[in-house]
């Protein structure tokens, strides 16, 4: 996908259009749940996520420590039956519940620390998460990455 791409020309729409395109699971459940599964939506995008499990997990330190998402809305997407169905299947697919700590605590963590410490806290500001404006809906990847000093990691 082309919004994966750090010099994406594409706009944050058409990113995401893309995303809906190669994804319409994806594109399904934003569409019956709403603003807040739009937003995380945008933030795969923007912070150059598939969403892959791995992309899930990548993401996590992006939207926590780059964005302006609010405990609240944490909450809120975190109690969605939908996120908690999504979250077991990434369980079942690491092979259980111990695999999947043991990865977390040998794999993820350090990968979740080192793209907060070297590439989040780099940032300019934070993503506006629920505050995205239609302009910059219709702005280049490549000119908000460059604005928000978002450096993908990949």
């Amino acid at each position: 996908m082309e919004f994966l791409k750090p010099d994406c020309r594409a706009t944050l729409r058409e990113g995401l259009d893309e995303l809906y395109r190669f994804a319409p699971e994806v594109a399904e459940v934003s569409e019956r749940k709403g603003k807040s599964f739009r937003d995380h939506d945008l933030t795969h995008v923007l912070f150059g996520c598939d969403t892959s499990l791995k992309g899930e997990i990548l993401l996590k330190p992006w939207i926590l420590f780059g964005t302006t998402i609010t405990l609240d809305e944490i909450k809120a997407y975190q109690r969605d039956p939908e996120v908690q169905r999504l979250n077991q299947e990434g369980v079942d697919m690491l092979g259980g519940r111990i695999k999947a700590y043991l990865l977390a605590f040998v794999y993820f963590t350090p990968l979740f620390f080192w793209i907060w410490v070297r590439r989040v806290r780099r940032m300019s500001a934070k993503w506006p998460h629920s505050e995205v404006s239609e302009a910059m809906l219709d702005t280049p990847l490549d000119e908000l990455r460059r604005t928000y000093r978002i450096e993908l990691y990949h």
